[in-house]
């Protein structure tokens, strides 16, 4: 347990800590220039301090969970989940010339959870789709996320990718702990997803594209209406 806890914080924190050093470093190379853009530095800094409230939390909730506390379960909207992901690899989405699409429904229900730990599923479906297309050529590296109303009035998030998809009959050995495809991964990404999905009581399925390229369902359930 402690070992997959140590790889899921190292494998999510450093998301946040890799934006707020490409961010410092944009804003000192800004400072030294003559007329520094004011408005650009600003933003760069709210930037600086979102990043830095998302790794608060990280370690916030590994806190809960060494200590066994109830992780704290709020409603939680499908497109801020969305955003909140979005913004944590857009940097990482550039910088390997990956292209990603986003597509979620307006009429969804709010989910109910623990925020940290949903964008860590979803971070961690998108990391992996962003790997899968690495080798592929840069205009055909594409990662879909999208939205949408599932089963008993539940919620479908997808990450579907252009990659060369799962290898036949590994479909359900890649949910296995410390099992992995990839020659620098520990194989436990999956597996701690599908843990926080069914003790969200959701969903993590995966299947191959007809037109290549894998497809991971987070299924959960829906919870009443947002908060004002």
């Amino acid at each position: 347990m402690l070992s997959q806890l140590s790889s899921s914080l190292a494998h999510e924190i450093s998301q946040p800590l890799g934006a707020i050093l490409r961010n410092a470093e944009a804003a000192g190379m800004m400072l030294d220039a003559a007329a520094p853009d004011h408005e650009e530095l600003k933003a760069i800094i709210a930037d600086i301090l979102r990043d830095d409230r998302r790794a608060r939390e990280v370690i916030d909730r590994l806190r809960t969970m060494l200590k066994r506390r109830p992780a704290e379960r709020t409603l939680v909207t499908v497109d801020g989940l969305l955003q909140d992901v979005l913004a944590l690899v857009v940097a990482d989405a550039a910088s390997r010339s990956v292209r990603i699409e986003h597509l979620a429904s307006p009429t969804l229900p709010p989910v109910s959870g623990d925020r940290v730990a949903l964008t860590q599923v979803l971070l961690n479906l998108v990391l992996n789709a962003m790997d899968a297309v690495a080798d592929r050529p840069a205009e055909q590296r594409r990662v879909f996320l999208r939205a949408e109303a599932g089963t008993a009035g539940g919620v479908d998030l997808c990450v579907s990718d252009s990659g060369h998809g799962i290898p036949a009959g590994l479909e359900r050995r890649v949910f296995d702990p410390f099992y992995t495809t990839k020659s620098s991964g520990m194989g436990l990404g999956l597996a701690i997803s599908r843990g926080i999905a069914e003790a969200h009581g959701g969903t993590l399925t995966c299947e191959n594209n007809d037109q290549g390229g894998a497809s991971f369902h987070f299924c959960l359930p829906a919870r009443g209406a947002p908060s004002p």
